[in-house]
């Protein structure tokens, strides 16, 4: 005859036993989901509700894609994988979107759970959060294509000056032209390295872009002196000579250049305008261009890397607008674009912190 004091004590036992497991499972700085041999959720614990939101559960048919950008079919997800074959996953690093639309990017290690005869019965996914990591790593990729982009043409300007120095004209009345175009080139290649090396501390989050007050005006009037346009286009600058804003000034005036230099390069007659305007304590910077527009079906990626859309673009790679959203981003501004095909672009950026060089 069994001992009841002895039953009640073993039962007690084990709910603290269960109880310690449970403070452990919840606790952990990953995320944990055991699902039942149909696939279905039998524990998920907080983190794993924080990283993929809804009820934890990374079914078949949560939008998935692989380190390469492939999306998954309905049974390749890692745990549908392991309940399928069996076998164990380690550190495979996914991307999901959530079920509120958001992206992140986890490491998921799955394991078969097993009954005593060894029939698979269930799956446990094992994964941490890195999406700032990727992100970081993402950022430093781009800043070496961004760079090797936006040098190469004061480069190039600096050799082809220095090429026909050399083939005689240091001995004629060019000399100084040339020497000329290679001081202002020098010139904006090391603004240039100032804000691509400033751009890439901030998308890291090394460091917050330092900021000092700058003369918009200043800034719209250099760009539209050094723009370079055809004999048939105007360049206009209209703005507040007081207006200022609290910013980065190396990342403002990449940003304004990416943005006049596009709206060039689109525009053979005509006007391109710098205008800039305070609403609000917001500075909102526009360039507008009479070129040959934007098809409505290509607006949306205009600002995505390496995309050129099929109007004017035999040169370049495709990353000047994409500079310009990241740098916007970096100052805590939004950009937003309207074109028209055969009437034009305007492209508007709103940074904050306006100010006034008088201190009105």
């Amino acid at each position: 005859m069994s001992n009841p004091t002895s039953t009640v004590e073993s039962a007690t036992a084990l709910e603290d036993d269960r109880a310690r497991l449970a403070a452990v499972v919840q606790s952990m700085p990953a995320g944990l989901v055991i699902v039942d041999a149909d696939g279905r959720v039998q524990m998920a614990n907080e983190e794993a509700l924080r990283i993929l939101g809804g009820d934890g559960a990374i079914p078949g048919e949560r939008e998935g894609y692989a380190a390469g950008g492939r999306r998954y079919a309905h049974d390749e997800l890692p745990l549908a994988r392991t309940l399928r074959t069996g076998a164990a996953i380690a550190n495979e690093r996914i991307q999901l979107v959530t079920p509120e639309g958001k992206t992140v990017v986890i490491d998921v290690f799955t394991s078969p759970v097993q009954a005593s005869n060894g029939r698979t019965i269930g799956a446990l996914a094992l994964f941490q959060d890195v999406t700032a990591q990727e992100r970081r790593q993402r950022a430093e990729r781009d800043f070496v294509t961004n760079a090797a982009h936006e040098l190469q043409s004061p480069l190039a300007a600096i050799v082809s000056a220095i090429e026909v120095l050399q083939a005689g004209a240091k001995d004629s009345d060019q000399r100084d032209v040339f020497l000329g175009h290679i001081e202002r080139e020098s010139d904006r290649l090391a603004r240039l390295v100032r804000a691509l090396l400033i751009l890439a501390r901030a998308q890291t989050d090394v460091e917050a872009p330092r900021d000092e007050v700058v003369a918009v005006e200043a800034i719209l009037s250099e760009t539209a002196s050094r723009l370079p346009v055809g004999p048939r286009v105007q360049v206009e600058v209209e703005c507040p000579p007081d207006l200022a804003l609290v910013t980065n000034r190396e990342l403002l005036e990449q940003t304004v250049t990416n943005l006049a230099e596009n709206a060039a390069k689109h525009t053979d007659e005509g006007r391109i305008v710098l205008a800039a305007a305070e609403e609000d304590g917001t500075v909102e910077i526009t360039v507008s261009d009479t070129g040959s527009g934007i098809a409505a079906a290509e607006q949306a990626r205009v600002f995505d890397r390496f995309y050129r859309g099929p109007v004017g673009t035999e040169a370049g790679f495709g990353l000047g607008l994409a500079i310009v959203a990241a740098a916007t981003d970096a100052l805590a501004g939004d950009v937003a674009l309207e074109s028209s095909v055969g009437r034009g672009t305007v492209v508007r950026l709103r940074l904050p912190r306006a100010a006034s060089l008088t201190g009105r």
